[in-house]
């Protein structure tokens, strides 16, 4: 099962960044213009660089890591691709587009700080966490700290509806943590409370990049609509797909087998398994989120259950209807290489299931 979405770049040489007008921040990008998107890509990593600067030598060397490692930055691409779909290339501030995506992978980042500590987590994508080395209280302040950085970025293209939308997100990310701290050992939970859960975990997040991307690449109410909606329901399928990825073994995901359940946390394959399963396993499963101190042995039993029962396989479908649905709001989108990406990172997302 492939863990990570697969390379997005088109395969053809990287042109260099295009030259920004000092006066106005204003930019006509090269042709081909798909390639640009890698390139600013790298000018969103050199803000958060430097947004995530302390004076603390060790901090700081941890900070970088963490940035380094931030996989595909899938959610600044969304906010860099979608400022394309409108057409409206020429009119495109880029230095304010770099601040915002930046924004938005900061604040993806500080929630993964916090989700950390919270979780006790030693290792994300194989990789030690800041928890594995410093006390909780400072990791939370450098989550803290992150999440200030991303404040600061939001403000710096000084548009009040994008700041407004980014601190609706924030706020709606941090009741999603909450939701999840007072759902865990709970087994009998809706399949609505675990929309609503990953929507606020993953979904809003996908959405508001697409949506401030949209704003800054001068849509359309309309189209800035329907490219939040295609966020949202592209965040719902691919935390969906974590979500089973999540039953994989350590040696693939880089985390302990079945994290979620050994939390205390329902997602989705669970729910489907206590549908499908007899009477027996499903009543040892649940007896099982309930407790705090299962082991690794009971832990591989309730995941071979789960496995076994056909769970994964009705949580992908699902997944797939998800991304089907996003893809389908960009039908009536005009072509252009962009709005291509973006459908190809919606099929991506999918398969990393297999």
């Amino acid at each position: 099962m492939a863990l990570e979405i697969n390379s997005i770049r088109n395969g053809g040489k990287m042109n260099s960044l295009q030259t920004l007008d000092k006066a106005n921040g204003t930019t006509s990008l090269d042709q081909p213009r798909l390639s640009t998107v890698e390139a600013e890509l790298e000018q969103v990593s050199q803000l958060l660089n430097e947004a995530a600067n302390l004076n603390y030598p060790l901090l700081n060397g941890l900070l970088k890591g963490i940035i380094a490692a931030g996989g595909k930055r899938l959610r600044p691409t969304l906010a860099l691709l979608a400022a394309r779909v409108p057409g409206k290339i020429d009119q495109i501030e880029a230095l304010k587009l770099f601040q915002v995506a930046a924004a938005v992978e900061m604040l993806h980042t500080a929630t993964l700080v916090h989700d950390d500590t919270i979780d006790e987590a030693l290792l994300r994508r194989g990789m030690k966490t800041l928890n594995s080395s410093l006390s909780g209280g400072t990791v939370i302040l450098v989550g803290d700290y992150l999440f200030a950085q991303s404040a600061i970025l939001i403000t710096r293209p000084g548009n009040p509806k994008v700041v407004q939308i980014f601190a609706e997100c924030l706020a709606t990310i941090c009741d999603g943590e909450l939701t999840q701290i007072f759902s865990t050992h709970q087994w009998n939970q809706s399949k609505e409370e675990y929309y609503k859960r990953i929507y606020s975990k993953t979904a809003v997040l996908f959405a508001t990049g697409c949506e401030l991307g949209a704003i800054m690449g001068g849509a359309d109410e309309e189209l800035v609509q329907r490219l939040r909606r295609f966020g949202h329901l592209l965040g719902m399928g691919f935390q969906i797909i974590d979500d089973i990825i999540d039953f994989e073994s350590s040696e693939v995901t880089g985390k302990a087998t079945g994290g979620d359940l050994r939390q205390g946390i329902v997602t989705l394959p669970t729910m489907y398994f206590f549908e499908k399963a007899s009477q027996e396993d499903a009543d040892y499963v649940k007896a099982l989120v309930e407790r705090k101190d299962a082991s690794d042995e009971e832990i591989m039993r309730a995941v071979e259950l789960i496995r076994a029962s056909g769970a994964f396989e009705l949580a992908y479908a699902e997944a797939k209807d998800f991304i089907v649905r996003a893809k389908e709001l960009l039908e009536e989108v005009p072509a252009s290489e962009f709005r291509d990406r973006l459908l190809e990172i919606a099929d991506q997302s999918l398969a990393r299931q297999r």
